[in-house]
């Protein structure tokens, strides 16, 4: 908690915590976010100190209505997993990337 607290102040602006809109667009009104598309793919490593915002995110998409919502967790992979192409779910990850991709292609974006 304490390091990505650290990368949290990093990156916004100063006196802002993980609640600020860009940290935390589960304080959003998802209809209101201008070109949001509509097939959207939240990917969880199981040894992800973020999983339960990933999975928070996944949930406030789907209560929101949007189409073309999944989830896919990776039970043994770490937080940002698909930069270490030795792992062996990187290779998983991409072929999943590529059927969601196919899945939904001819679906137009909102």
């Amino acid at each position: 908690m304490e390091a990505t607290d650290w990368a949290w102040r990093s990156f916004l602006p100063e006196g802002s915590d993980r609640n600020h809109p860009a940290a935390n667009v589960l304080r959003l009104d998802v209809s209101k976010v201008v070109g949001f598309p509509a097939a959207t793919m939240v990917v969880v490593g199981g040894f992800d100190p973020l999983q339960d915002r990933q999975r928070s995110y996944h949930e406030w998409l789907v209560e929101s209505g949007k189409e073309g919502v999944e989830l896919l967790e990776y039970p043994n992979a770490v937080h940002a997993f698909y930069l270490m192409p030795d792992l062996p779910e990187t290779p998983m990850l991409l072929a999943d990337i590529r059927d969601f991709i196919q899945r939904h292609a001819a679906r137009p974006f909102n």
